[in-house]
């Protein structure tokens, strides 16, 4: 029986935007005056230069055990870039509070020559369609929001000016295209591979490249991929030749540039042929931004200049010069750049120093976070912005790889070690050591670790080895090449380094690593190796890293906005990194970033026009309303509105044989029990007969112990079955993936029966406990046909009860699930009024796919089960909520997933009654973030203990902004209509692809805010629409039937997904899948 288990929890709203403490307790002083003491354990801001507790506006606040900020001014020492501790949340050096530039000078008010654009440009765009690829229309804007209460806002962009909105001199662009055989990785139509170039000696083309004579006196910046632009055209580089030469790269950054004496014959040669390249350069073209600029100011919707997406894309990529070219900076997917440490040293040599903006913390298991940020040049209306915003990820640390895998989990048994060298595959590290007899002679290798030693099928080079055998084991045969014509002889690779380097290895019996190719494999002992520095963790953190990258990355708004913008007197490391901005009194480094290219960016962040959208009721049974405030509301003393019913239930004791298994204390627990069924009938659950409690035992929850607790856990559901039980209320000692995805698969899948997990340390807990049963009672409810609570007039005009929601959803493997894995599809759709059942289809597809596969069938799937529900009749409206699509994916949309909805509609519905559809794509992996710019438009209240103002500071819930940052034609409009209880909220992105159903647009952002309040999970409003949400939640259960295969391969070689030999690929027990099972 293959493993199950749930891949991964869903995440929050983004590392930068959930979990972590916040900073210190003090009392803080004025704005601007900096009196008041400092917060209690806060640090000053990295890079703002303040003390204790002080930020620009707290100068003077010393706090108890803080610690100054970079550079350490404005009181207080200055503070080096160490790790910081996991015993407790990372320290802020700015309070929690509004975000002020520049102290108490009023903020400023929003353009207002882009709102006059706007309103002139919206009446040209309304009822029009525009054409966003190649066979794809998106309806035009209809409008812009009304309703709700009108506030200023902060957003995190900057303005760009160009020459043709000021005095700068106006400087044309060149465009050329780098090419060389097998620069990137390629497919062929039989799918063979080619690799292409490693990101390290695409980089080191791209330099000797620039540093060419050619470039003598012209400005330069590239994406060390395909581009390089320049501000003046190169001599003799036309589109036809073009630029041809042959150059070889100079080593990787580390390794020894001097060789060792007695190098081997040819040694010298091999390696210059391996890096000989012989490149192409090609002029695409030239190009300004001026055509652009004048569109983006236009107020007809006719000027929309093709070029565009070249111009976006040159100055990214300027943008991304500085920080590329830093030191001790790693660029991460697309535009996030991470400040790190330094380059570690070794004998004779100094280790490099961290960036100055470096912030790291512990994760555990061998992993950090960092802190970077995160640039994009985006076309607004009427101009050019940059968003600019603070980012998290996790790196491996940099020390030797030895003590990298102790952290990890050491290797003390075989599948240790499948897990280590998972974890390890192709990691750089830098192995040091020196030749015997020359003590100053240093052999310094930069490798990249392919795993570690290994059989081979067909083995080459004489070398015998056996699966992760060590170093006294491992044999090659070894030439020695001081001795003319010495025999090659088997060596071990303890010998070779004893002889050769005089290197006694502390370990010999640790695995040997391959750092060479399965072809032509190269031996390192692991005790030489250390990591370098900036490399990205690419696989899931664990539960415990995961909280603590909450931790490092959930900062306050307008910490984040210190951060990346900073004060007047105190720039942020954000605009620091880009070299926009550096401390006052020194050059202005726009100078050499961004005015050679001919534009500036501003130094502040800019305002835009927001408004508040005021809640709507909830109603519950006996027509009882609540009023939500701050996005909430309880469950006490209602009923549901439509109570569920279920029949027999029972519930199950997983008890685990290791320290603190018992899932509840000693003593009878009926009494527990019987209070859970007393709380449903409250509530107006109806049930049939409790069956008795059945308490099983499991191993600890070990790998080796999975078959046998596998078994038991089939076994509890099984006598459950045999009783005609429907409903199981689940009590486990604690969290854990595998048990909880066991459980889910033989209740989804195995047996149709509805179960619900519980932690027996928080059913125990008086403190809370009828809120805890509370939340078991509404997911009892869902999932037994019930209604928990109604939005009324949710579906009012343009909408009515003939109006059904669909959400849609695609999961992905992670790097280091098991070769071949699947990506999983899903798609959920209500079935009633209330829209609060939301059945769904769920199956496996072809990895990375984001299109759904056979997605006219899941429609008509969905289809038929409303038509079942609502006898006979079919939906004629339809709205689709798509989730987890990027911009540069939404002409697929339209002309892939559409045309599958309108293949289910031929075959439901009679010719020319066709239901009405709209699209809108939920975005939630944007990087905009709003900012508060007064204490009554932020989330906060008065403690009524202490009288100090509390809460998170981000914008209210119900916060929505249409202006100003959107597009010129396409609808969009960021929803924040949670309560952001930690860290900075992210808001919702929504874009309107297709509307037959014709909104205004208060009509959508009414109705998509009101959806917000019918998560029925929950009793608050949730960050993004139910129907994406659900979607979301579906393909996290399909992770959870899969967990061997998408979660827990670590990487191994030695696991590969096979859909006919897995027990599940697609559906759930036939019992359950006309249900909302999986919420």
């Amino acid at each position: 029986m293959a493993e199950r288990g749930r891949g991964r929890g869903r995440g929050g709203d983004g590392y930068s935007s959930r979990g972590g403490g916040r900073g210190g307790s003090g009392s803080r002083g004025g704005h601007g005056d900096g009196q008041g003491r400092g917060g209690s354990g806060s640090r000053g801001g990295y890079g703002d230069g303040q003390g204790r507790g002080g930020g620009d506006n707290y100068q003077g606040g010393r706090g108890r055990g803080g610690r100054g900020g970079y550079q350490g001014g404005g009181g207080g020492r200055g503070g080096s870039q160490e790790m910081v501790s996991r015993s407790s949340a990372p320290r802020e050096g700015v309070a929690p509070g509004i975000y002020l530039t520049r102290g108490d000078q009023p903020v400023p008010q929003p353009d207002a020559k882009i709102t006059a654009t706007e309103d002139k440009l919206v009446a040209s765009t309304r009822g029009h369609m525009f054409e966003i690829g190649e066979n794809a229309k998106v309806p035009g804007r209809r409008g812009y929001g009304k309703l709700g209460t009108p506030i200023v806002l902060r957003a995190n962009y900057l303005t760009l000016t160009t020459a043709y909105e000021s005095n700068l001199t106006e400087v044309p662009w060149f465009r050329y295209d780098v090419d060389a055989p097998n620069l990137h990785k390629e497919t062929d139509a039989q799918g063979n591979e080619t690799p292409g170039y490693s990101r390290d000696k695409k980089c080191r083309l791209f330099d000797q490249i620039v540093a060419h004579p050619k470039f003598d006196g012209i400005v330069w910046a590239t994406d060390n991929s395909k581009i390089i632009v320049t501000n003046k055209a190169l001599p003799d580089v036309g589109k036809v030749p073009g630029w041809i030469e042959t150059i070889v790269l100079p080593p990787p950054v580390g390794n020894s540039q001097n060789p060792t004496p007695n190098p081997p014959p040819n040694a010298a040669q091999g390696a210059v042929a391996r890096n000989t390249v012989r490149f192409k350069v090609t002029l695409v073209g030239s190009s300004a931004p001026r055509q652009m600029i004048e569109d983006l100011k236009s107020t007809t919707h006719g000027a929309t200049y093709g070029g565009a997406g070249d111009v976006v894309q040159t100055l990214n990529i300027i943008m991304a010069k500085p920080p590329r070219s830093a030191a001790n900076v790693r660029d991460v997917g697309q535009n996030r750049f991470f400040p790190h440490e330094g380059h570690p040293g070794h004998p004779g040599q100094v280790a490099g120093g961290s960036h100055p903006g470096c912030e790291k913390y512990e994760l555990g298991s061998g992993l950090q976070a960092m802190r970077g940020y995160y640039a994009s040049v985006r076309p607004a209306i009427g101009r050019l912005v940059l968003n600019l915003n603070v980012t998290s990820g996790a790196f491996y640390k940099s020390i030797p790889l030895e003590q990298l895998i102790n952290e990890f989990g050491g290797l003390r048994s075989y599948r240790d070690m499948e897990k280590a060298e998972g974890f390890i595959r192709m990691l750089k590290v830098k192995a040091v050591y020196v030749k015997k007899g020359h003590s100053a002679a240093f052999m310094v290798k930069v490798k990249t670790v392919l795993g570690f030693e290994r059989n081979f099928a067909e083995p080459k080079k004489g070398i015998l080895v056996t699966r992760f055998s060590d170093a006294t084991v491992t044999k090659f045969q070894y030439v020695d090449r001081r001795t003319p014509n010495a025999p090659a002889v088997a060596t071990s690779v303890k010998d070779y380094f004893n002889n050769t380097h005089g290197i006694i290895l502390r370990r010999p019996d640790l695995p040997v690593l391959n750092v060479g190719t399965r072809a032509d494999p190269q031996y390192l002992p692991m005790e030489l190796c250390i990591v370098l520095p900036g490399q990205p963790f690419k696989r899931l953190l664990n539960g415990d890293q995961t909280s603590e990258m909450l931790r490092f990355a959930a900062r306050a708004p307008n910490q984040n906005a210190m951060s990346i913008a900073g004060t007047a007197n105190a720039p942020g490391n954000g605009v620091r990194l880009f070299r926009l901005r550096d401390p006052p009194g020194g050059p202005d480094p726009q100078t050499g970033s961004v005015q050679p290219w001919g534009f500036r960016t501003g130094v502040d962040l800019i305002t835009v026009p927001g408004r508040i959208l005021r809640a709507p009721k909830v109603m519950y049974g006996n027509r009882k309303d609540e009023t939500p405030r701050t996005g909430s509301w309880n469950l006490s003393q209602v009923q549901f509105y439509k109570p569920g019913k279920f029949g027999r239930w029972q519930v199950i004791v997983f008890n685990i044989d290791e320290p603190r298994g018992i899932a509840l204390t000693p003593g009878d627990p009926e009494p527990l029990f019987d209070e859970l069924g007393r709380t449903l009938k409250n509530y107006g659950i109806q049930m049939g007969q409790r069956v008795r409690t059945q308490t099983v035992p499991l191993g600890p929850l070990i790998e080796t112990n999975r078959a046998a607790n596998d078994r038991n856990v089939a076994t509890a559901f099984r006598n459950a079955k045999k009783n005609e039980v429907t409903m199981l209320f689940i009590v486990l000692p604690r969290a854990d993936k595998w048990l909880y995805a066991c459980i889910k698969y033989w209740g989804d899948i195995e047996e149709g029966i509805h179960s619900i997990n519980s932690v027996g340390s928080k059913l125990q807990k008086e403190k809370g406990q009828p809120m805890y049963l509370g939340n078991l009672a509404l997911k009892a409810n869902v999932k037994s046909g019930g209604v928990n609570h109604i939005v009324p007039n949710t579906l009012v005009k343009p909408l009515d009860n003939k109006t059904m929601l669909v959400g849609i959803d695609v999961t992905h493997p992670s790097p280091g699930s098991s070769g071949g894995a699947p990506s999983i599809a899903c798609v959920v759709a209500s079935t009633d009024e209330h829209l609060t059942q939301w059945p769904g289809s769920v199956r496996t597809q072809a990895g990375r796919r984001e299109m759904v596969d056979g997605l006219a069938d899941m429609v008509e799937e969905r289809l038929k089960l409303w038509q079942k529900k609502h006898n006979g009749a079919l939906p004629d409206k339809i709205i689709l909520y798509r989730d987890g699509v990027s911009e540069g994916q939404f002409d697929q949309v339209l002309t892939i997933e559409v045309p599958c909805f309108e293949a289910a509609f031929k075959k439901l519905y009679p010719p020319k009654s066709w239901p009405k559809l709209a699209v809108i794509i939920v975005g939630k992996r944007h990087h905009t973030r709003f900012y508060p710019t007064r204490q009554q438009d932020a989330d906060t209240r008065i403690d009524k203990r202490t009288g100090d103002t509390v809460g998170s500071w981000n914008p209210q819930p119900g916060t929505i902004v249409d202006r100003h940052i959107t597009g010129r034609i396409i609808r969009e409009f960021f929803l924040q209509a949670h309560q952001g209880l930690q860290g900075t909220a992210r808001p919702a992105h929504y874009t309107v692809l297709r509307d037959d159903i014709s909104f205004e647009a208060d009509e959508l952002e009414q109705f998509t805010h009101n959806l917000c309040y019918l998560f029925n999970r929950a009793t608050k409003a949730v960050s993004i629409v139910p129907p994406a949400y659900y979607a979301d939640l579906l393909c996290e259960r399909g992770r959870a039937y899969l967990f061997s295969t998408l979660a827990e391969n670590h990487g191994s070689e030695s696991s590969v997904f096979n859909a006919s030999g897995n027990e599940w690929t697609s559906g759930v027990h036939p019992n359950l899948a006309e249900s909302t099972w999986y919420i």
